[in-house]
């Protein structure tokens, strides 16, 4: 029950992320901003919040109740995305969104340190469930974004449209937080860490974890760039529509619902390092197709990109927690997003302040071919991180990074 609340509660984390994303244009022409980079930059500064918070986070989380740091992050998360619908003064929603990020932060480093030490005989298949919430939850935000910018009627307290999907998605995060913190479960018997560090495992794993960090921080860039390009790219070049935009944007990440668990479940073992390398670089090369290819078929290009994308998250997020004990996972997932995370979280400002530097270009699909090829090199890149993540070595008693069972049953994940 916990990790099937933990995977909803993922999906609430990452569309308030994206949310914002089709509406760009909407925000720009509404607060009477100069470029898309102002837009952009609402979302840019909730991520590096959200970021640079999470090693914090992850000590916290690493000796305190996470259920309960879950819950309250998700409830002060989707309080401020909420009331981001109730304003038009655009320093108030800066200043909103970084409430968001503050409580957003909490999220990852607490979830995966909680969910797979309630299933300690298979980690990595954990985060690879875990991560169907990501999939749903920006498969969801920039679908709902755009339908309802377009399509919702109601008007109280002169609600602008690109509003109307923060106040509705905000309500029902509050909602499910508070389900959270009734239902969901800590580990029992849970023997409280602190910030002591066990064996001096910590010292020894910090700088490990700051190199995969730095290079798989490329990927992140990419993968986060890639949404804010894509919504320019299709309304400035193609003349598509808000509602389109978000049904394209949302749409491209829904297979990655799938390939989260997928991936981890069929790169058990030794086959896990390599087969990240593998969609790295497949990833890379299928990113830089996209303004080549007829605007029909960006959405399957787009689809299998992110697939790759979010597969690779899956993969080395296994790799890298099965590698070490449970009692420091909240301070090595948190120190990575700190870094990666971080670096990632410039992108959406970039992409913005790249294609507002196009002008009249900005409506000419091959004008955004040095964009998606530099991405697409980014992704490929990351794929160094893998001899990296090997070096982590063993950290679970009695789990072998190298020779994870593959979990057919739900006993075996017991």
């Amino acid at each position: 029950m916990t990790l099937g609340l933990g995977v909803v509660l993922h999906a609430f984390t990452h569309a308030y992320g994206t949310l914002l994303v089709p509406l760009y244009l909407l925000i720009q022409k509404d607060l009477n901003l100069p470029g898309t980079s102002g837009a952009s930059l609402i979302v840019t500064i909730y991520g590096l919040v959200y970021c640079i918070g999470s090693f914090p986070a992850g000590v916290f989380a690493d000796g305190r109740n996470r259920k309960a740091l879950l819950g309250i992050g998700l409830i002060g998360n989707a309080a401020a995305i909420m009331l981001m619908g109730f304003t038009r003064q655009y320093e108030m929603i800066l200043g909103l969104a970084v409430v968001a990020g503050i409580f957003g932060t909490l999220f990852h480093p607490a979830a995966n340190a909680l969910m797979p030490e309630h299933y300690p005989k298979s980690p990595g298949m954990t985060i690879g469930l875990l991560g169907i919430g990501s999939g749903v939850g920006f498969f969801v935000g920039p679908q709902y974004a755009g339908w309802r910018a377009q399509s919702g009627h109601w008007q109280l307290w002169h609600v602008a449209d690109w509003q109307r999907p923060c106040v509705e998605m905000g309500l029902g995060g509050i909602v499910f937080g508070l389900l959270f913190l009734l239902i969901a479960r800590e580990v029992r018997d849970r023997v409280s860490v602190r910030v002591s560090q066990p064996s001096g495992q910590w010292s020894l794993l910090r700088p490990r974890v700051l190199a995969i960090a730095a290079t798989l921080a490329f990927r992140d860039f990419a993968g986060v760039a890639t949404l804010t390009l894509s919504s320019v790219y299709l309304q400035k070049a193609h003349h598509y529509t808000v509602e389109q935009t978000g049904f394209v944007v949302g749409t491209m990440m829904l297979l990655s619902s799938i390939a989260n668990p997928f991936a981890v479940y069929f790169t058990p073992g030794r086959r896990r390092l390599p087969a990240l390398a593998v969609v790295l670089v497949m990833g890379g090369a299928i990113l830089m197709l996209v303004p080549f290819v007829k605007v029909r078929f960006a959405l399957l290009v787009l689809a299998a990109f992110q697939t790759c994308q979010m597969a690779s998250y899956a993969i080395s997020d296994s790799g890298m927690l099965e590698r070490v004990a449970p009692s420091v996972r909240g301070r090595v997932v948190g120190l990575f997003l700190s870094v990666a995370g971080t670096f990632a979280s410039l992108s959406p400002w970039a992409m913005g302040a790249w294609t507002d530097l196009l002008k009249e270009r900005a409506l000419e699909p091959l004008a955004y071919v040095p964009l998606f090829v530099t991405l697409g090199v980014m992704m490929i890149v990351a794929a160094s991180s893998a001899p990296l993540i090997a070096r982590l070595g063993r950290g679970t008693p009695g789990i072998s990074a190298m020779s994870e069972v593959m979990p057919g049953t739900m006993e075996m994940l017991g």
